[in-house]
């Protein structure tokens, strides 16, 4: 990523937004698109149906897409000297202005959050919008904290420190991201117009945010997140509060020991070749929900870390926010870079083992989270298989709002890739996170975690225990020790890549593309093209579903990548499944 390359991407994006009538909002999760008429003048609540769902957050999406086309064209306008883009962006600020209510909900919300910070960057970026604009942001600055305040005084006002919300029952409770950025958005109001309203809010809002923020980076010690889109969300909207106080009053929040776990989580997480297409445990979203990488862009200058360069410098600029862009435009060129270390990583809520970082490296994503955040689901020990960019074996990811086949297929029983044992799959998760990872040498890793209790006591089971090895760039193994007095079936459902083509022949399943195949089987499992099917609810994904020999006490699983399959027989997989020893032929 090179200045230049930001300034054509620039360019492209608001040549495209110029000639829109409307503004294109894509729910996604809903298979909807819709046209909103531009200028937005208020907060438009459909009424289409949404089965399952009495309200549904239309404005998130409508929100992001306008942020994105105001920030394109308001850089265009800046960097170009364009008075087209600059005459769009005076027009749809003017339009958002006077919308009479900036929340979709009775709290600080989102909604909220988006419109304060796309009003808060205009203010402060672009001194050419002219003195009537900037006024009449000051005075939807002034109605949003009117409007805004009392209700973050009733959900967080009762906190003064971090040591109030960490004597909670359930701290957690009141550390979700959806508050958290609405009441960022009104501390970014009250940063810039405080002095204006009668009173000092801003300090009072400042504390709040010390507050919450406090109990989020210490809880991350013993588990808490919301997966690297949550965070990265919170943090992409933090930073900006970060910028508006004095650098000393930063320092509780930068210099925190857990302030870089999302920078961990970020980094760990990519695909090989691919940086910025994070492994979707729980409801993440790579490409629509980049704002993980956002917030590092706007972080660097404070920071000067050189893993983030390295990210930033190696992330697609297509899937990169305009925000984003426009920081990094100013920094980008010379930067000084660290690649980060291969073999074993922790991502915090995950683990990984990586060969390498190069699109031909072999990368295996581990589940292992004990946090009660919901983004974050009872999935511990599901696999993400990564290489050529692209994750081979995938998970859905994200959890369908809507109670129908697609729900079920983001989050249930066959969601994901552990063991489903008599027809349950997890139904908690771990008490706390026991993952041992070990490097063995001569390009071996390893890593292990105890999942017996994420299963229903019911079930009686003594011990179910996945454990993965990684050689090379080719190999991968998986071992799960399964025992107890009443198994009667164990099976499993691998979901492949979207994109991918499948075949199967000689006990071997093929996941396909051009430029990669990944070989996938069990010594305890015959194979069959028939065991591939696209489950309901699927966005299309394949699956393969096979039940394995339930008398077996290690359940093997294989995956390599290559032009043809690995010579691999029940004799050859010697793995001692604590690690200590490695043979295969």
């Amino acid at each position: 990523m090179t200045q230049d390359e930001i300034k054509k991407e620039m360019q492209r994006r608001a040549d495209w937004h110029k000639p829109q009538t409307h503004v294109i909002a894509d729910y996604y999760r809903i298979r909807r698109k819709v046209a909103y008429p531009l200028p937005l003048r208020e907060m438009t609540l459909l009424d289409m149906p949404v089965s399952g769902l009495d309200t549904y957050p239309w404005s998130i999406w409508v929100l992001w897409d306008l942020e994105e086309r105001v920030n394109s064209l308001g850089w265009a306008a800046t960097w170009f000297g364009d008075s087209d883009a600059a005459s769009l962006v005076r027009t749809d600020l003017e339009a958002l202005t006077a919308w009479p209510c900036y929340r979709q909900y009775e709290r600080p919300d989102l909604s909220l959050g988006h419109c304060a910070r796309m009003l808060w960057l205009a203010y402060h970026n672009w001194d050419w919008l002219g003195e009537t604009p900037r006024a009449k942001i000051e005075d939807a600055f002034g109605r949003i904290i009117a409007d805004a305040t009392p209700y973050s005084d009733a959900l967080h006002g009762q906190f003064v420190s971090k040591e109030d919300i960490l004597a909670l029952d359930e701290p957690h409770s009141v550390l979700h991201n959806i508050p958290l950025i609405g009441t960022v958005g009104i501390a970014l109001a009250a940063h810039a117009i405080g002095h204006a309203i009668g009173h000092e809010l801003a300090p009072v809002l400042d504390r709040r945010l010390h507050a919450i923020m406090g109990a989020i980076l210490d809880l991350r010690a013993s588990g808490h997140s919301e997966g690297v889109g949550y965070d990265g969300y919170i943090m992409d909207f933090v930073v900006h509060w970060l910028y508006a106080m004095p650098e000393e009053d930063r320092k509780p929040v930068i210099e925190h020991p857990r302030f870089g776990d999302l920078l961990d989580e970020s980094v760990a997480l990519g695909a090989p070749g691919d940086v910025a297409n994070v492994a979707e445990i729980g409801d993440v979203e790579p490409k629509e929900m980049p704002y993980h990488l956002a917030a590092h862009a706007k972080l660097w200058p404070m920071t000067k870390d050189k893993r983030a360069a390295w990210l930033l410098a190696k992330c697609r600029i297509d899937w990169m926010r305009a925000d984003a862009l426009g920081v990094l435009h100013d920094v980008v060129d010379g930067w000084d870079v660290e690649t980060p270390d291969v073999g074993g990583q922790d991502a915090h809520y995950a683990t990984v083992l990586r060969s390498g970082w190069d699109a031909e490296s072999l990368a295996v994503v581990m589940s292992a989270s004990n946090s009660p955040m919901g983004h974050l689901q009872k999935d511990s020990g599901t696999l993400l298989v990564g290489s050529r960019g692209r994750w081979l074996i995938d998970d859905p990811g994200y959890q369908q709002y809507i109670k129908k086949t697609e729900r079920e297929f983001t989050l249930g029983a066959t969601a994901h890739n552990t063991p489903v044992i008599n027809g349950h799959a997890q139904v908690e998760k771990l008490s706390e996170r026991n993952v041992a990872i070990d490097t063995l040498g001569d390009g071996l890793y390893r890593m292990a975690v105890d999942l017996t209790a994420c299963y229903d006591a019911s079930l009686g089971l003594d011990l179910v225990k996945r454990s993965v090895w990684l050689k090379d760039d080719g190999l991968l193994v998986v071992g799960d020790q399964i025992s107890g007095a009443h198994i009667d079936r164990v099976n499993y459902y691998w979901h492949g890549h979207p994109d991918a083509a499948w075949w199967v022949a000689d006990n071997w399943a093929q996941i396909y593309f051009p430029d990669v195949t990944l070989w996938v089987s069990s010594p305890q499992t015959e194979l069959k093209n028939e065991l591939v099917d696209r489950l309901p609810g699927s966005r299309g994904q394949l699956t393969l579903c096979a039940e394995t020999d339930k008398t077996a006490s290690i359940h093997w699983w294989v995956f390599a990548i290559g032009d043809a399959a690995p010579d691999v027989t029940v004799g050859d997989l010697c793995m001692d499944v604590n690690g200590d020893s490695f043979l295969i032929s």
